[in-house]
């Protein structure tokens, strides 16, 4: 994945991942008001589970693609968002010398 578009080609983090800390926390905060302050992991199980299951539906799956613009499948889109602009770079202007470096190549031109 290129550098700096996790945020564009990973919808579940917007959609999903960010609700199921918010479910999940309010689980752990349940349990506490039931005086449980140590979570285990037979107790941390079961919260998981159940926000997870709350959190990660078939419905969404398509919210977080389609807010992300990844489905409808439109390349175009993606790369609007990631504001490039492309260019080319100038050429540089030819130097102008009055000698031209030449390499002898035997002993003949050297002059011996």
């Amino acid at each position: 994945m290129p550098a700096h578009l996790s945020y564009i080609l990973q919808p579940l983090n917007i959609v999903c991942f960010s609700p199921l800390k918010i479910k999940y926390s309010q689980r752990v905060r349940d349990l506490a008001r039931k005086r449980v302050y140590y979570i285990n992991k037979e107790g941390f199980l079961p919260a998981f589970k159940h926000a997870f299951f709350d959190v990660f539906t078939y419905n969404n799956y398509k919210k977080a693609f389609k807010a992300s613009r990844l489905v409808p499948i439109n390349a175009q889109v993606v790369i609007n968002c990631l504001n490039i602009r492309l260019y080319t770079l100038p050429l540089a202007p030819l130097l102008e010398t009055l000698w031209q470096l030449k390499t002898l190549n035997n002993i003949y031109e050297f002059g011996l």
